[in-house]
């Protein structure tokens, strides 16, 4: 605009002839005239007809009440919104419904799974975290319109715990991305971990060590047979990783064709105990690079492989069995707890049967219970029953469409178990752990059973209960030492738990 004059506080132009400044900037300094010194509180402000400022002049006043109607509980509450007091508006069930249909009107397209994951949302929780889910799906699809579901998960803010999770069992349970691919992810960075620990002279040939066992264990799977397991490949890489740095810092080495017997015998002399397990590691990988033409000589050939290491660890003597039992077969303790160590003490189960536990796996009619990977299932005596009901009854009272048996409130949203470290604190308060209690039971059968026997009740290999013999008992361990009850042994020692 040409022709007017400029505003002396600001650039706009001034279109009164009588001004100087522009109409804001006017009406802003015609205000600040009018401002006084409020005698109460000595501030510049505008004063009412009272002589103090609005502020000062309000707490002298009745104030005006707030509006209340009643509720849905039937009590007079403060009105939020459409009816309800501001606690019936957040557990609204209708909320999430009208939320959901408000966000389908803003995404372009809607996706063919909106619909769905508002009804799997609202079933598993709190209107207002179902909500948070719905925010959380609707800014992805938002943000990628033609984004897969894994595209979308890939995109999840870290921040977004719980709904990350959620959509993660959504889309688990309809098909739209595999079950497996955040443990698969998971044991991936473990494995990249290690591969990046390896010094870079001596990184190549174990990278392709462990592509090679990747795809063995693809094609294991794909055959049927049992294939390796995701700790096995990274135990491998952990020893791996270990010579590795052992070999670079005793002198420089340029590859994998100077290592000598020597030195792979000074690498096992460090650690006598796992000398088995690293015998068999190395020669698997040192074999595996002469047939890929990587080293001229084997220099494993000479390691000879050690006898299969015997039981070490600790069982319960009698005393604190007993104590255990009448511990878990009264009433105070909570469910998760009574039903995980009778199983892992009377049953020899171990954590992850017990985790993977699910209301499908109980059989009302014999009472047995079918434990993942035994040939049949194992009828419970009528205090382990009693236990199981009881953990029923406990996930009942939660509301939970999570199938598993033991649900937590981190999962009972979901569908997935109980993570691996919840029953080791359900037991704490005990002063043992699962693996004490099933160590104890199952070296009790073996040397009451044949170990054959014992194997084939608890759909495990006979080679490796053999550890657990009585031939192995090393005498100066049989001394009580003081605890729970905890007694030392390289065999059972410990009679049958009796009540």
């Amino acid at each position: 605009m040409t022709g007017y004059r400029t505003c002396l506080d600001c650039p706009a132009p001034v279109k009164f002839s009588d001004r100087v400044r522009c109409h804001v900037c006017h009406r802003r300094v015609t205000r600040a005239a009018l401002k006084r010194r409020c005698p109460d509180c000595g501030r510049l402000r505008h004063l009412g007809e009272s002589g103090v400022c609005v502020i000062c002049g309000r707490g002298t006043g009745p104030g005006r009440p707030a509006k209340t109607i009643a509720c849905a509980r039937s009590e007079q509450r403060r009105n939020a919104r459409q009816g309800l007091c501001n606690r019936c508006s957040l557990a609204d069930p209708d909320r999430p419904f009208r939320y959901s249909a408000a966000m389908a009107g803003r995404l372009h397209p809607v996706p063919a799974w909106w619909d769905d994951l508002t009804a799997f949302a609202v079933a598993r929780h709190h209107p207002s975290g179902a909500i948070v889910i719905l925010r959380e799906a609707g800014r992805l699809a938002g943000a990628g319109p033609d984004a897969s579901p894994q595209q979308l998960l890939d995109r999840c803010a870290p921040a977004a715990g719980t709904a990350g999770r959620a959509l993660r069992a959504f889309f688990t349970s309809r098909g739209l991305i595999l079950p497996g691919d955040e443990k698969q992810r998971r044991a991936a960075a473990r494995r990249r971990r290690h591969l990046d620990a390896v010094p870079d002279r001596l990184a190549a040939a174990v990278a392709a060590f462990n592509s090679s066992q990747l795809a063995e264990q693809e094609r294991a799977r794909r055959g049927g047979r049992h294939p390796l397991s995701d700790i096995t490949l990274e135990t491998r890489l952990r020893i791996l990783r270990d010579l590795a740095v052992h070999l670079t810092s005793a002198g420089p080495v340029t590859g994998w064709s100077q290592v000598t017997a020597a030195d792979l015998e000074g690498f096992l002399g460090h650690s006598p105990r796992n000398r088995h397990q690293r015998t068999y590691v190395l020669r698997g990988f040192f074999g595996w690079a002469k047939h890929r033409r990587l080293i001229l000589i084997d220099p494993a050939t000479a390691l000879r492989l050690g006898s299969q290491p015997a039981f070490t660890g600790t069982v319960l003597d009698t005393a604190a069995q007993r104590t255990l039992f009448r511990r878990w077969t009264g009433s105070t303790a909570h469910p998760h707890e009574r039903l995980t160590g009778l199983l892992a003490l009377l049953h020899a189960a171990s954590s992850a049967q017990i985790r993977s536990l699910t209301i499908g796996d109980a059989n009302h009619a014999q009472q047995a219970l079918s434990l993942a990977g035994r040939p049949f299932p194992a009828s419970l005596d009528p205090v382990s029953w009693a236990a199981l009901g009881d953990c029923l009854r406990h996930r009942e009272a939660l509301r939970t469409l999570n199938p598993h048996v033991i649900v937590t409130m981190a999962t009972r949203t979901g569908d997935s178990p109980a993570h691996q470290s919840y029953l080791t604190r359900v037991l704490r308060r005990a002063g043992t752990t699962p693996a004490l209690c099933r160590q104890t039971r199952v070296s009790q059968l073996v040397t009451d059973l044949d170990p054959k026997l014992a194997a084939t009740a608890l759909g495990m290999r006979d080679a490796g209960l053999i550890r657990y013999l009585a031939g192995n008992i090393d005498s100066d361990r049989l001394e009580r030492t003081p605890g729970i009850g905890r007694q030392p042994t390289r065999a059972l020692q410990a009679p049958p738990c009796t009540p």
